[in-house]
């Protein structure tokens, strides 16, 4: 081998070395340091805008990893947020601003944490319905839930998610047909069996209530 050779695969393998350092080391570590640097300062935000801010930066910066995790941890802080609030405007910029952050990990559709991610979309937005009342929250949760039951007809998170949603739209026939389900995995599961005969006794004396009006 000519020492020209051995001078371009040396220089060739210290840039390859470096790559993986930068990109496999330096751009992560930095990434969750400066998540973390944010959180410790979060509390000093004034207004959700400077929240919104403050947290941007470190989901805003390039790294090969880490992106899912930080945005997982970001809709934690999120859920909290919309938990403590009963502005529809405000929790609906919430959920705006983690949905923007959310979107390509969902485009993607796929990876070890997929269905947690799926799951917590839902959750969120059915918290954001029971707040606010407003349609399109519960739509975005069926949505993510309905996903999640696709990928594991079987999981717990989305069944229970569900039964929740259709309960709220009055969905009669799905509430006992998913409840079906999750009771035929799980028969000692009192709560969903209460769940829903409370929700059938509601729906049979809204009816009747009704129908003595119109007499």
């Amino acid at each position: 081998m000519s020492p020209t050779l051995k001078r371009i695969i040396g220089v060739l393998a210290a840039i390859f070395i470096l790559s993986i350092a930068y990109y496999g080391n330096y751009l992560p570590l930095n990434k969750s340091q400066t998540f973390i640097k944010t959180l410790q300062g979060l509390s000093s935000a004034h207004s959700l805008k400077e929240f919104e801010d403050m947290l941007s930066v470190p989901l805003a910066i390039p790294s090969p990893i880490g992106q899912e995790e930080l945005v997982r941890n970001s809709a934690n802080i999120a859920m909290n947020l919309v938990q403590q609030n009963n502005d529809p405007k405000t929790i609906g910029e919430i959920i705006n601003f983690l949905e923007k952050y959310y979107q390509p990990i969902i485009d993607y559709g796929r990876g070890m944490s997929f269905e947690q991610n799926l799951y917590v979309l839902g959750t969120i937005n059915e918290i954001a319905f029971v707040k606010t009342h407003q349609i399109d929250f519960l739509r975005a949760a069926d949505k993510y839930f309905r996903k999640g039951l696709e990928l594991g007809p079987q999981r717990p998170q989305f069944l229970y998610g569900m039964f929740d949603v259709y309960r709220t739209e009055g969905n009669v026939d799905a509430s006992k047909q998913i409840a079906a389900q999750i009771l035929s995995q799980w028969p000692d599961d009192a709560r969903t069996q209460q769940g829903l005969e409370q929700f059938l006794n509601y729906v049979a004396s809204s009816t009747a209530a009704k129908t003595k009006v119109k007499k």
